[in-house]
């Protein structure tokens, strides 16, 4: 039987399928659910600054009576966020003494600080690594592309140099030159890469005339950035190991993105809309995949059609079609 197994930033994988950040890694009964269908890794739903600053003020004004008669309210509001965090690192301590295999957790935060504070608060409960989920959106248009890069590089130099255990970060493709900053990220130490991560996506509701979230969950047709970036990069990088992650909806996908140098897939939408089983037919599908080619292990393939590995390499960097579809020329 053909081995499965992985190794993604250090850490043993009997599978290279992560259950990705998402609502079915925020409670116990399903993490362990994900375990039980084969996931070698959970990430846990991320914990959102912003939410838990959101909450903490809506706290404060259920008891409005009260604070506006006393000094307390900074007071509550901390107390208030610390209930928040406590109630993740209960989530994560019950899923390290539950769980056989790496749970990593995942931060959103607004201020360096609280991104250093938390994530040093989850290591020391165990958790295996940490996912720094980053994707700020550069609407100001008075902010310069640079500006923004730089922002990047000095948080990413930040967070590894403060940051005591194994460190990966999920980025967005929305920067000018992907190649350059996925190299210089690499640079500055982390031990893995998540491309890309999926941002919220409004829309308009025609009926109502308000801003609402369009295509909460992905398509099987989203991969193809991932794929591309995975393969132009995965073999220049020294230290990073690249998790593929947007669009992975079966194990033909996850193939692909093993072959392009991804050492692990994260996967999300695929299993919410069809449950923790399609994991299982995910492995079983790999593993005959690998019989099929003659692989024992995945190490036999992962990278092999990377842009340096592939005699055809560049055609990883094509951007336009050669023929006009539907010209027939």
């Amino acid at each position: 039987m053909p081995d499965i197994s992985t190794k993604y930033m250090g850490l043993d994988l009997s599978s290279p399928l992560i259950m990705a950040s998402g609502p079915l890694t925020s409670s116990l009964d399903d993490l362990k659910k994900a375990e039980d269908a084969g996931c070698g890794a959970v990430v846990l739903k991320s914990i959102f600054e912003e939410q838990i600053e959101k909450d903490a003020g809506r706290d404060a004004s259920a008891s409005g009576d009260y604070l506006m008669h006393s000094d307390n309210q900074e007071y509550f509001e901390a107390m208030s966020r610390d209930y928040y965090v406590d109630r993740y690192l209960t989530l994560l301590d019950g899923a390290k003494k539950s769980l056989g295999i790496p749970v990593i957790a995942s931060v959103n935060c607004k201020s360096v600080n609280t991104w250093l504070e938390y994530s040093q608060r989850f290591l020391s409960y165990g958790a295996d690594a940490i996912e720094l989920n980053y994707f700020p959106i550069a609407s100001n248009a008075g902010v310069s592309g640079e500006k923004v890069d730089k922002e990047l590089f000095d948080f990413a130099k930040t967070a590894r140099s403060r940051i005591e255990g194994k460190l990966a970060l999920k980025i967005g493709s929305f920067y000018s030159s992907l190649s350059n900053v996925i190299k210089r990220l690499d640079e500055t130490g982390l031990d893995g890469l998540v491309l890309f991560n999926r941002p919220f996506r409004p829309d308009i509701d025609l009926k109502t005339l308000e801003v609402r979230s369009s295509a909460p969950v992905s398509s099987e047709s989203e991969y193809g950035m991932s794929l591309r970036w995975t393969a132009l990069m995965s073999a220049e990088l020294r230290r990073a190991d690249i998790a593929a992650n947007t669009g992975i909806h079966s194990a033909g996908t996850a193939i692909k993105m093993l072959l392009a140098g991804a050492k692990a897939v994260e996967v999300c939408s695929v299993v919410m809309k069809n449950g923790f089983s399609v994991i299982s037919k995910m492995n079983g599908e790999i593993a005959s995949f690998m019989e099929e080619k003659g692989y024992l292990a995945t190490s036999d393939f992962i990278g092999l059609l990377a842009e340096e590995n592939y005699e055809r390499g560049d055609a990883w960097e094509r951007v336009q079609f050669l023929k006009t579809i539907g010209s027939g020329k």
